[in-house]
C-alpha cells in the first residue's frame, strides 16, 4: 500500500511538472483567449468585436521575458481554416484569427495589445527589460463575389426563370492580403538573453552589399527602402562603378552562396550627396543604390520605413534603437549570421562631452548612440541602419558611419557616430526610385 501511494504521488508530481506552464493574465477576455490543443501545444485565438464585417484587419503584439527561451510567435491565420473562417464571415458571423506559440518552455508570451480595424480592443503592460516584443498583422477581405464554380452553366440563348443563376450558388472568394508592402514590420524573433542573434526574416530590410566581377566579396550592410532602392553609407559606395556592385537581398548566412529565399541583384545607379567627397565625415555619409530591377517582396525581403519630417525627436534624444549587421565580433572575426544590439541615442552635447577626440565629426547632421555593455556595430557593419520603433513600426533614423578604434576592433565603450537620416530626407526622396 505504501509503494502504491508513493507511486501515485510520483505520478501526480510528474503530471504537475509537465503541465506547469504559466499562462499570463490579460484584460482582453472578450476578444482573446489562450487555447491548448490535444497535442499539448498552445495557440492564441482572437475574435472580432462584431459580425457582419467583410473587411477585417488585425494587429496584435506580444511580449516575453528574455529568459533564454528559443520560442517564436507564428503568423496570424484565419481560424480554424481559411475556408471555414470566410464562410462564417460571409454568413455574418464573427471573424476569428489565431497565432501559434512554439518552444516557449514554461511561460507563454503575454498579450500587450490587440487592434481590430483601427480600434484598440485592449492593452496590457509590457515586461521590463530584458524582454522581447513581437507584432503580428493580418488583413482579410470578402469583397469579391463571383458565381460558384459548381453552378451549371446556362445553355439557352434566352434566359428563363429556371435558367437564371441561383443566387444561393454565389459564394465569396476569400482574399488574405499579404502585408509585405507595409514598411518596418519585424518578423519572428528568437528569445534569448542578450538577444543578439537575428532570426532570418526578423529584419527583412537587412541586405548585404557585395563588390566584384568574376568573383564578389562582402563589403557593407544596406537596407531596403523601396522595391528599387537600398540605403547605406556613402563611404561604402562612393566612387565605385555600379557594374561592380551587387545587393544580396534576403541574405542571412554569409557563408552560404547561393542561399534559398535570397536574391543577388545588380546595381544600375550609385548616388551620394554632392557635399560628400570621400573623406570619412559622417555629416553627409549617406548613399543610395538603385537596383537594375524591382525586387519582389517576401517574408525575407521587405522595406524599412523612412523617417518623416513630422516625427518628433526628443530634446535629449533618449530613443532606444537597434542596429544589425554582419560586422566583426569581439575577437575580430567575421560573423556568419547577422547580429543585433540595442542602443540608446544621446544628445549632441552629451556626445561631445564624452568624445572630445571626435568633435570634428559630431555635427548637427549626425546622431550618437551607445550601449552600456560596450556592444555595438563594428567593422563590416558600415551602412547599417539605426532603427527606432515608433507606432509599432521600425523607422531608419541613422546610418552607421564612424566609431573609435581599439586595436583590431572598435572601442564600443564610446558612442558610435551615425549620419542622421532625418536631416537628409529631402535628398533621399529626390534620389530614391520606388
Amino acid at each position: 500500500m505504501i509503494i502504491s501511494w508513493l507511486t501515485f504521488l510520483c505520478l501526480c508530481s510528474n503530471l504537475y511538472s509537465s503541465s506547469a506552464l504559466h499562462v499570463p493574465q490579460h484584460n482582453c477576455d472578450r476578444y482573446f483567449s489562450y487555447r491548448r490543443e490535444e497535442s499539448g501545444s498552445y495557440f492564441g485565438l482572437f475574435t472580432a468585436k462584431h459580425g457582419g464585417i467583410n473587411s477585417l484587419t488585425w494587429e496584435v503584439q506580444f511580449t516575453a521575458h528574455g529568459t533564454g527561451q528559443a520560442g517564436s510567435v507564428g503568423s496570424l491565420m484565419p481560424y480554424p481554416t481559411k475556408d471555414q473562417a470566410f464562410e462564417r464571415i460571409h454568413d455574418g458571423g464573427l471573424g476569428q484569427v489565431y497565432v501559434r506559440f512554439q518552444d516557449f518552455g514554461n511561460e507563454l508570451p503575454k498579450l500587450v495589445y490587440a487592434k481590430f480595424n483601427d480600434e484598440v480592443l485592449c492593452r496590457n503592460s509590457e515586461y521590463d527589460a530584458p524582454s522581447s516584443t513581437m507584432t503580428r498583422r493580418q488583413s482579410m477581405s470578402t469583397s469579391s463575389p463571383i458565381r460558384d464554380i459548381f453552378a451549371t452553366p446556362r445553355q439557352e440563348t434566352t434566359a428563363s426563370p429556371a435558367s437564371l443563376p441561383n443566387p444561393f450558388l454565389n459564394r465569396i472568394v476569400p482574399r488574405v492580403e499579404t502585408d509585405y508592402d507595409e514598411c518596418g514590420k519585424e518578423g519572428l524573433a528568437s528569445l534569448q538573453l542578450g538577444g543578439d542573434l537575428v532570426t532570418r526574416g526578423q529584419y527583412p530590410w537587412l541586405a548585404a552589399l557585395y563588390e566584384g566581377t568574376s568573383s564578389v566579396s562582402y563589403k557593407c550592410v544596406v537596407s531596403v527602402i523601396s522595391k528599387r532602392t537600398v540605403i547605406t553609407a556613402a563611404h561604402c559606395i562612393y566612387g565605385k562603378e555600379a557594374a561592380n556592385l551587387w545587393v544580396y537581398l534576403g541574405k542571412h548566412d554569409r557563408f552560404t552562396n547561393p542561399e534559398n529565399g535570397a536574391s543577388l541583384v545588380s546595381v544600375s545607379t550609385v548616388r551620394t550627396p554632392t557635399q560628400y567627397n570621400g573623406t570619412p565625415i559622417p555629416d553627409s555619409d549617406i548613399g543610395l543604390l538603385v537596383l537594375s530591377e524591382a525586387m519582389v517582396y517576401s517574408r525575407y525581403i521587405q522595406p524599412l520605413c523612412l523617417w518623416t519630417s513630422n516625427m518628433g525627436v526628443p530634446p535629449n534624444e533618449g530613443d532606444t534603437g537597434a542596429v544589425a549587421g554582419w560586422g566583426f565580433d569581439h575577437s575580430a572575426q567575421k560573423t556568419q549570421f547577422p547580429k543585433t544590439v540595442s542602443v540608446r541615442l544621446v544628445s549632441r552635447d552629451q556626445c561631445l562631452r564624452e568624445m572630445k577626440r571626435a568633435e570634428d565629426f559630431i555635427t548637427a547632421r549626425t546622431v550618437c548612440a551607445g550601449n552600456p555593455d560596450s556592444h555595438g556595430p563594428c567593422f563590416g557593419d558600415s551602412g547599417s541602419a539605426l532603427i527606432v520603433l515608433r507606432n509599432n513600426r521600425y523607422y531608419i533614423r541613422g546610418v552607421v558611419s564612424l566609431s573609435l578604434r581599439n586595436g583590431t576592433i572598435c572601442d564600443l565603450s564610446k558612442y558610435v557616430i551615425y549620419c542622421d537620416v532625418s536631416k537628409h530626407l529631402d535628398w533621399v526622396h529626390q534620389n530614391m526610385v520606388n
